[in-house]
């Protein structure tokens, strides 16, 4: 800290942050038992918090480290151990040299064994990089001809490992270079001493070599890296197709039965290339790739190949309503966000996004496109997956389909059961092909060798090895003679060739030929997985895009490369292999930070912060996935992105989040009930106030026709709000109270609840929504319509701009006010757009208040029509019974009297055990005054007071409650 004395750490506490700064974030039990193993959990807990207690004391107040259960560093806190992984991984390799020193130099751990040994294990670790860093940074400068201050770097080398032949080398050389022979001389006599004494052993011959050049003068030759041979291109792309005959027939008979082609087999086996060429053969096709990582991402593949398709066709002319639907993967289609939902599984939605993506693979092919190609299905997340199926059954309709037709394939063994299975019953029905392809037989590998035409190769006699030693795997024979061809061995076949299921060690050759700028991007391209590109490399690596530049067409040339991407998924785990754990992980966190600032999708940011072991802060960005997905009413992957925070959020908040979220994407689906549930079973354990009070806020809406009890959940989540201080939750809570009065009848009450923020400026206009909306509804209650309309036109006015749930909400409350005054269809165009909009848990409100607008207007039969799907019943009693009475008041009216007995019956009986439900109360004794029945006891329970003018009109009208004043 500026201006403070070095402080020097107690052992544990030094131990806790140098783990925590090269691991990163660990749970306080893995930490309370790694520095205090012989004491029970609960006491070397203790002990951890005495000792971060005693670390932030020391450190003048600065807490260094903390988190309730899992412990992290501070944000902005630096380790020099962290910055030389971080400094030796970019290339700034003299930086990295400044950081000079042991990790946790001075103290011992001999009482914390598995300490010890994790302790031992990073020591070496960062040897290894300090050393590295001399020798790379010894090479620039010796390549730059500043010679002397390279020798000055070689000479720590030697002194820090005085054994190292390799170091010993680099010394004599540059001595020898600077004209000093006889120090260049000595170098290797100290070598060869040191060499007999501690270990009986004499020079390498290369140093010996070296040793008898120096002392003949001879001239050195000059540094430079290894020479890497070009590889043919026949050895990168075979000029034919071989061995695949008789799966090509079988693909040209399917094609001529119009059926569908799936092709599987093992990785390498060459399912892409017959593919491909195929679909060639039938005329311009196009490719769309699915890619590791997709599956936690939905509509991943399909977003990506959509966005291809439409760059590739630029002037397909997509119909409005197609833009629309797309720009529910694709946001910059459209301007104003997708329509939600309508139907209560969300299928309505679903189907209109498939009916989109066909009328789109339509156009393609009047565009000219004749094939889809699907490649690497194992890859697919299921959304996509499902899409492509429904494309499919639509492309093998007898009726007017799609001209395009469709070829997938995927991994053998690799495929989700569930895909597996959809392509299996296609193929039992015939509606598809299905291909496995088996590895090459020895005459098909000696004719692909016939056909590469390499000079000196002899077909015949390599055939059989090759066969014998790699499967017949195509991949696995073209990365053998690859190797050969690189290392000049192709004319002269070894004795042996490597064993086919260990060809990653002919990958990993070849990936000991990069230059360090390439390897390390390549590293980060293993990590960075789908997300890989130039300028995310570029961040990570805290370098300019054009300096990646040469380091990219060098992963390109030596094929590790190809537009982007691995080769195949060998190169990829071979690399993976070679790349430590902690860097891996350090690795991932930078490509989280990355992405995050590039505004990535948040679920691929929150699986990089997952394996970066920073589960909690996954769980953050997974809530955000859910959002997204819920905004666009894409459900079953906002739930799916949920059950990923809640699994893995780490602190009680969080997860609490996740579980309130989860609720509220079922009330949006409008399963009521499972919401309920899952809000009641939040509620009954130890939950956070702040959550609490939002747990009862949604149970309020939830059970809002039960106004009791709406009531008293408002009331609870009020006072935890205003205990809490929390100026935002104490208005959604006092809002919610004041919704919940309303339907007691407390007009009053509500109204003062809402009256003290009707001034207020607040930024969010939802919040102005809320309080204009329920406010103005509340004055035409009342009867104060100059009061009433003009805050309900501003509420509506806002609602333009928002998600569609406000502006159904406002119209309904503005079809109530028109009610209230007794002019009941004023706004009724407005309603009827609002209907369109989608189905909302408040639609079924405004069926019902559009339901008592047609009765006040005497329009029965439309009113009938409101109510025709019961769309009180989900709101609760006071609302189902609300909406039997004005069933029977409309069954009167169209003259079915029994209908209206029958109807009134069932009110009558939800109405005897409603309590706080004024309106309902006095619409059913207005429906039982009509048909001649007693009202007497109902109207007992009625206030006057909780009425408004419109029941209050419609009791008058009946001939009832001659004590009320005029409604006038």
């Amino acid at each position: 800290m500026e201006g403070r004395p070095p402080l020097r750490l107690e052992r544990r506490a030094a131990g806790v942050l140098a783990y925590l700064a090269l691991e990163g974030p660990a749970p306080r039990s893995r930490m309370a038992g790694l520095l205090w193993p012989d004491s029970p959990e609960r006491t070397a807990r203790n002990n951890l918090a005495q000792t971060l207690r005693r670390l932030r004391r020391a450190a003048w107040g600065y807490e260094a480290a903390g988190g309730d259960e899992v412990l992290r560093l501070a944000e902005g806190l630096e380790a020099d151990a962290a910055q030389l992984v971080l400094l030796s991984f970019q290339g700034r390799y003299a930086e990295a040299l400044a950081l000079q020193g042991e990790l946790l130099q001075g103290y011992d751990y001999d009482d914390c064994p598995d300490f010890a040994e994790w302790l031992l294990a990073e020591r070496e670790h960062l040897a290894d990089l300090w050393r590295e860093a001399l020798v790379q940074e010894a090479e620039r400068l010796e390549r730059g001809g500043d010679l002397r201050a390279a020798l000055a770097l070689v000479s720590s080398l030697v002194r820090a490992d005085p054994v190292s032949e390799e170091g010993c080398r680099r010394l004599m050389r540059l001595c020898y270079l600077l004209g000093d022979r006889g120090a260049a001389l000595s170098a290797y006599h100290r070598l060869q001493a040191t060499l007999r004494r501690e270990m009986g052993l004499e020079p390498l011959p290369e140093t010996q070599a070296l040793a008898r050049e120096i002392a003949q003068g001879m001239v050195l030759p000059a540094q430079g890296p290894p020479l890497r041979r070009e590889i043919p291109l026949a050895l990168l792309r075979p000029p034919v197709l071989s061995g695949r005959e008789g799966e090509w027939a079988l693909l040209e008979g399917a094609w001529e039965g119009g059926k569908a082609i799936f092709v599987s087999g093992e990785p390498g086996i060459g399912k892409s290339r017959l593919m491909l060429d195929f679909a060639a053969s039938r005329g311009p096709w196009f490719l769309m790739e699915a890619r590791p990582g997709d599956a936690a991402v939905p509509f991943a593949t399909l977003a990506r190949g959509l966005a291809q398709a439409l760059g590739d066709h630029p002037v397909l002319p997509l119909p409005d309503w197609v833009r629309l639907e797309l720009s529910r993967l694709l946001p910059a289609l459209a301007e104003e966000p997708p329509p939600p939902v309508r139907s209560a599984e969300g299928g309505e939605d679903r189907l209109r996004l498939l009916a989109a993506l066909g009328e789109v693979m339509r156009l393609l092919g009047e565009a000219g496109v004749k094939t889809l190609v699907l490649d690497d299905l194992q890859y697919m997340d299921p959304a996509s997956f499902e899409a492509a199926i429904h494309l499919i059954h639509r492309s093998l309709s007898p009726q007017p389909g799609l001209s395009l037709r469709f070829i997938g394939s995927f991994r053998t063994g690799e495929l989700a059961p569930g895909a597996l299975a959809t392509v299996q019953q296609l193929a039992e029905a015939g509606l598809i092909l299905q291909v496995e392809l088996n590895p090459l037989s020895p005459p098909a590998v000696g004719r692909l060798l016939e056909t590469l035409g390499l000079p000196g190769l002899d077909p015949a006699g390599l055939a059989p090895l090759l066969s014998r030693h790699t499967g017949g795997n195509p991949l696995f024979l073209l990365e053998t003679l690859r190797a050969l061809w690189q290392s000049g061995g192709l004319q002269r076949p070894p004795e042996r060739f490597p064993i086919p299921h260990r060809v990653k060690e002919l990958i990993a050759h070849r990936i000991g030929t990069l230059s360090p700028a390439a390897l390390r991007l390549a590293q980060v391209a293993v990590v960075a997985g789908e997300g890989f590109g130039l300028e995310l490399a570029a961040r990570v690596l805290a370098a300019e895009p054009l300096d990646l530049a040469e380091p990219w067409a060098e992963l390109e040339a030596a094929q590790i490369l190809r537009e982007g991407r691995f080769a195949h998924d060998l190169m990829r785990e071979a690399l993976r292999e070679g790349i430590p754990a902690p860097l891996q992980t350090h690795l991932h966190r930078q490509v989280a930070l990355a992405l995050e600032e590039t505004q990535a999708h948040p679920a691929q940011i929150a699986r990089h912060w997952l394996w970066a072991k920073e589960a909690e802060r996954a769980a953050r960005w997974w809530l955000l996935a859910g959002q997204h997905y819920q905004e666009r009413s894409l459900y079953a992957e906002a739930l799916a992105m949920l059950e990923e925070a809640l699994a893995h959020g780490q602190e009680e908040t969080t997860r609490a989040e996740a579980q309130l979220q989860m609720a509220d994407v079922y009330r949006e689906e409008r399963r009521y009930r499972e919401a309920e549930a899952l809000l009641l079973t939040l509620l009954a354990g130890p939950l956070p106030l702040r959550m609490r009070a939002l747990a009862l806020r949604a149970l309020t809406y939830l059970c809002i026709g039960d106004h009791p009890r709406a009531a008293g959940y408002a009331l609870e989540a009020y006072r935890l709000a205003q205990k809490l201080g929390d100026e935002e939750l104490t208005h959604l809570t006092r809002t919610a109270y004041a919704a919940a009065l309303w339907g007691l009848g407390r007009i009053a009450e509500a109204v003062g609840l809402l009256e003290p923020e009707l001034p207020r400026a607040h930024p969010d206009p939802r919040h102005r929504i809320r309080v204009f909306a329920y406010l103005g509804a509340l004055y035409a209650h009342q009867g104060r319509f100059a009061e009433a309309y003009p805050l309900l036109e501003e509420a509506h006015c806002l609602a333009l701009g928002q998600d569609p749930y406000w502006r159904v909400l406002v119209a309904a409350f503005l079809v109530g006010a028109d009610v209230e005054r007794g002019q009941p269809l004023t706004h009724l165009s407005l309603a009827q757009a609002a209907r369109a909009l989608g189905s909302f848990d408040v639609s079924e409100y405004l069926e019902l208040v559009l339901a008592r607008a047609y009765l006040e207007a005497g329009e029965f039969d439309q009113a009938l029509g409101c109510l025709q799907n019961s769309p009180a019943e989900v709101l609760g009693p006071a609302y189902a019974c609300l909406g039997r009475a004005y069933r029977s008041q409309a069954h009167l009216g169209l003259g079915q009297e029994a209908a209206a007995r029958e109807a009134l019956k069932e009110a009558l009986a939800l109405a005897e055990g409603l309590e706080g439900a004024p309106r309902a109360l006095a619409q059913v004794a207005v429906a039982a005054s009509r048909l001649g029945e007693a009202v007497q006891a109902l109207l007992a329970r009625i206030s006057p007071e909780a009425l408004g003018p419109a029941d209050r009109r419609s009791l008058l009208e009946a001939g009832l409650a001659p004590n009320l004043p005029d409604p006038a």
